[in-house]
């Protein structure tokens, strides 16, 4: 929640100078002094002490330089100057008593550095030791390193251990409050301090965090009153530990009073843990803040109380020295400067954000300290991300490289990673792609092997940019190269990061599907004499397989469902490359490894793809690979595993595979098998389902010849016989039946009778799953509006329109959808009268949707319902719209081959060329109407052509006019 963390509350040096000079100062003094000290010498105290003081000064500058093997080394040769041969047990030489606490000091420092150094267990054993050894002291100073090394001790078994560590530690530290809580010395007073905050956060670690909340409580009352320095600095870091807790527990108001309670108390300090702590509890109030205008909490005030917020850091503390209290201000600062460019209240806002990051930049960019130095370059990037500006961006990221590049902090290199990729990208947009690929390089040389998550993810973006680069170029094993060795589970908890490699994996398939051969234009895969194709599978092929299996392997299990979103997607890309390549069996595998990899999944994204690829697994047995007995159980298993699904697009599959599994039953019954619709249906014989069919086939000859009476005969005859069927064949043939007897009785004009039956089909058959019952249920549907409106019942007309449009609006079967262009087309006709902007929306909705379709009847109704609307504008005196209606018709439509297409359009040059002259366009009014009457014979009705010969006749240029344009043609400007 925080990323500005206390540090040890008593720094050693202020900066890495002061720690060098340190350093050559107590060496020189160790060295003068050694040779003039003896460890049985004690006539020479303070000698020996004036070493030991040395020393220890040598050891802390050393520690503050990094330098942890040197330190190890330093306390070895302390314990073994005072301390000679203390573990030769044939001649042991101890430390005199007054050494004790330099031996007990020296073996803390030890642990410290081998901590530091990944020796945990060594470390552990040193402080262990000094415990065991010093146990029963009595005096003050030795006292202190006890208490030292156990709270180091419970530091890192608590760091390193699980659970039961924690709660081993939180026991120790209850031993050592209780052991040294009322020594009278100060230092192990604070100690003590320090060792009752690292109990509560260990509970709090615990979630045992009400028990945290009241020993933070306990540690700040028992040292409020304190007089001394330290012990103030205790209290106050006591109230910050608890206010921090409220807030990760939501108890948002309780930690902001405490913070404000904190301030007040301590708003004089002058030493530097309390300034430290003021620092961060402000630091906090502005970061709460903040995150409330994240959050868009409603409070007009926000923006300036945060404003005020930031201002009450900076004041106060921008001048510091201290590194602890300078990495709140620069975090303050990006605040600050985030909050300005964000907001609109002033015109100024944005330059006053970027003269504070100029101001930061020239104050802290040589700043010691990594924190301080990570602030800034975030601040940096914050100023130059949002931009859109290429070259101002490529300069920025420049500026922070040449000043950064070389930093090897660890707490920089995430950043200094993005900062490389942002150059590249910059690089890239500004079409400079060997210097973008340069910069990528060094992305990865000098990131790859890092064990941070987000300085992985950046270099794993690096990877993707650089083979899409490559790619584009048209080197594709070099862009395959740069996706290679992503798939390892280093950072597998973080979720971006699998997200990129995922990203990563997925475009190397589509790079080497890409580089596959195309479809097979027979996707049957039979040629003209039916014989079946023979392709042979590539090397490249092979490969793309290879890939799509390691992403599903990776990312089938994953807990993201985006990423097993993407496997699925890639295993089912390949099951389709697969099908169009005509390697029917290789689909039919695909899918199965598809299934088995994804059929249990719950993400309703998933859901959809695995419901597919079991439609389409069947689909390739039954129909490209002959194989019905292999394709029933697919269906079943499709049917079965999504029983109660209730989303459009799964209905649809749904609704395909209950048809096609009853197509797959009658194959299989024609082929002679022995087949069952259901133990509950009575028995259906190929013969008596050949009858059915003859006699429905009759009527429907009997139709087309205009004999409907004829026709209902037949329909009846079927309806009569097995209308009341509950067998699925059956009731396939009786709505077939039912739907051509309602169009034939609305062809006698019985209205009330074709109404009637439309209403038994929709009634006995609206809630069956199968795509052909809903089709012929959209259609009796859509009949049912046409009696409606020939009776004049406009409201019922309209309310089916309504249910029509709301039942498959978001249906992806081709036949659904015409009926709902269809139903919007019409609707809008019965209304144009009434409520005009209504059938606007609705004819501009169908050609939204409909003038780009692949099918010619959807197409058809978009350019239908673009002659209407724009007749509809031309009435209305909306001319500019009319034109820009069939305009976009034409545009999209003119070269139409289909004829129906084709009359809409000449229907909509004819509008234009009554619209372009009200919108001042006589010119192209003309050229219009030139065109139009140049169309052959028979293609505008002779009166409306006589119409269109007269305007033009109106406006027909004068002859001057033509040998203008003429000589215009001729000498105009070459194109």
């Amino acid at each position: 929640m925080h990323d500005i963390d206390r540090p040890d509350p008593s720094p050693r040096f202020a900066n890495l100078a002061t720690a060098a000079s340190a350093l050559a100062e107590a060496e020189a003094l160790v060295a003068r002094l050694l040779p003039l000290s003896t460890p049985a010498d004690s006539a020479s105290p303070d000698l020996q002490e004036h070493l030991a003081s040395a020393w220890f000064r040598q050891i802390e500058a050393l520690d503050a330089l990094g330098r942890t093997a040197e330190v190890v080394a330093a306390a070895d040769a302390l314990c073994a100057h005072f301390e000679p041969g203390a573990r030769d047990v044939l001649a042991p030489v101890f430390a005199p008593v007054a050494a004790w606490p330099w031996i007990a000091r020296a073996q803390c420092e030890k642990a410290r550095a081998l901590a530091a150094t990944g020796h945990a267990e060594a470390a552990l054993g040193l402080l262990r030791e000094v415990q065991r050894r010093f146990e029963q002291a009595q005096s003050p100073a030795l006292r202190e390193w006890i208490v030292a090394a156990g709270l180091e001790e419970a530091r890192l078994r608590a760091a390193g251990g699980a659970t039961f560590a924690r709660v081993d530690m939180v026991r120790h530290c209850e031993d050592l409050a209780r052991r040294f809580g009322g020594d009278d010395w100060l230092a192990t007073r604070v100690l003590v301090a320090r060792v009752r905050a690292v109990q509560a956060r260990m509970l709090a670690e615990l979630d045992y965090h009400d028990e945290a909340l009241k020993k933070y409580a306990a540690l700040h009352e028992d040292l409020q009153a304190a007089t001394e320095p330290a012990l103030k600095a205790r209290a106050a870091a006591a109230q910050h530990a608890h206010a921090r807790l409220l807030e990760m527990l939501g108890r948002d108001e309780e930690a902001r009073a405490l913070l404000h309670t904190l301030i007040a108390a301590h708003a004089d300090a002058a030493e530097p843990e309390r300034r430290q702590t003021l620092a961060l509890a402000r630091t906090d109030l502005a970061l709460a803040l903040q995150r409330d205008l994240l959050r868009g909490a409603q409070d007009e005030d926000l923006e300036e109380r945060l404003l005020a917020a930031c201002d009450a850091v900076l004041d106060p503390h921008a001048d510091s020295d201290d590194a602890t209290v300078l990495r709140c201000v620069n975090r303050i600062l990006r605040v600050k400067a985030q909050l300005l460019r964000d907001r609109d209240a002033e015109p100024d806002d944005e330059d006053r954000a970027d003269e504070l990051a100029e101001w930061q930049w020239s104050r802290y960019a040589g700043h010691p300290d990594a924190q301080v130095r990570k602030e800034l370059l975030l601040a940096m990037l914050d100023q130059l991300v949002p931009l859109d500006d290429p070259p101002r961006e490529l300069a920025g990221y420049r500026r922070l490289l040449d000043r950064f590049g070389d930093d090897r902090s660890a707490l920089l290199q995430p950043q200094l990673a993005r900062t490389r990729l942002l150059e590249a990208w910059a690089l890239r947009a500004l079409d400079r792609g060997d210097e973008a690929l340069s910069a990528l390089s060094e992305l990865d040389a000098l990131h790859a092997e890092s064990a941070d998550a987000y300085t992985r993810l950046q270099c794993v973006h690096g990877r993707i940019e650089r083979a899409r680069i490559l790619w584009a170029r048209g080197d594709v094993e070099a862009a395959l190269r740069a996706l290679e060795g992503w798939t390892e589970a280093r950072g597998a908890e973080d979720t971006a990061l699998r997200r990129a490699i995922a990203r990563a994996m997925d475009l190397r398939c589509d790079i080497l599907q890409a580089q596959a051969p195309a479809a097979h234009p027979r996707p049957d895969g039979k040629d003209e004499e039916g014989r079946a194709i023979e392709v042979a599978v590539v090397e490249v092929e092979e490969r793309y397989a290879a890939a799509v299996a390691a992403l599903v392997a990776r990312f089938a299990k994953d807990p993201a469902e985006d990423l097993r979103t993407i496997a699925v997607k890639a295993q089912y890309a390949l099951a389709a490359h697969w099908r169009g390549r005509l390697q029917f069996q290789r689909a039919v595998d695909a899918y199965a490894a598809l299934l088995q990899a994804f059929a249990a999944d719950t993400c309703a994204e998933v859901e959809g793809t695995v419901a597919s690829a079991y439609l389409n697994q069947a689909y390739a047995l039954m129909m490209l690979l002959g194989r019905e007995a292999d394709a029933l159980p697919v269906y079943d298993a499709l049917l079965a595993r999504f029983p109660n699904a209730t989303g459009a697009s799964m209905r649809d599959t749904l609704a395909k595979a209950a048809a096609s599994r009853l197509t797959c039953l009658n194959r299989l019954q024609r082929q002679g098998a022995a087949v069952s619709y259901g133990d509950q249906y009575e028995d259906l014989t190929l013969a008596q389902r050949d009858e059915i069919d003859a006699t429905i086939e009759r009527g429907r000859v009997l139709a087309v010849e205009g004999k409907h009476r004829e026709a209902i005969a037949c329909y009846d005859e079927v309806l009569q016989a097995h209308v009341e069927s509950l067998h699925p064949e059956l009731r396939r043939h009786c709505l077939d039946a039912m739907v051509r007897k309602g169009y034939s009785l609305g062809c006698l004009s019985q209205r009330e009778a074709a109404l009637a039956v439309n209403d038994e089909v929709i009634a006995r058959y609206g809630n069956e799953l199968s795509t052909s019952a809903e089709k012929d249920v959209a259609l009796a549907m859509s009949n049912r509006a046409v009696q409606l409106d020939k009776l004049g019942r406009r409201a019922e007309e309209l309310q089916t329109y309504d249910a029509i449009i709301v039942r498959w609006a978001r249906s992806d079967v081709a036949y659904l959808r015409e009926r709902v262009a269809n139903a919007r087309f019409c609707k809008a006709i019965t209304i144009a009268d009434t409520d005009l902007d209504a059938a606007l929306a609705l004819y501009g909705h169908v050609i939204d949707t409909c003038l780009r379709a692949p099918e010619v009847a959807l197409r058809t109704y978009a350019a239908k319902s673009s002659v209407n609307r724009g007749v509809r504008l031309r009435k209305a005196g909306r001319y500019e719209e009319a034109v820009a209606c069939c305009e976009a018709l034409v545009e999209a439509c003119g070269e139409e081959a289909d004829k129906g297409i084709a009359a809409q359009v000449v229907k909509a040059r004819i509008g234009l060329a009554r619209s372009y002259g009200h919108v001042g366009q006589v010119e192209r009014q003309v050229e219009t109407l030139e065109l139009l009457l140049a169309l052959p014979a028979g293609k505008i009705d002779e009166g409306l052509c006589a119409e269109l010969r007269a305007e033009y006749q109106q406006l027909r240029p004068s002859p001057l006019v033509k040998a203008a344009r003429a000589l215009g043609a001729l000498f105009g400007p070459k194109k």
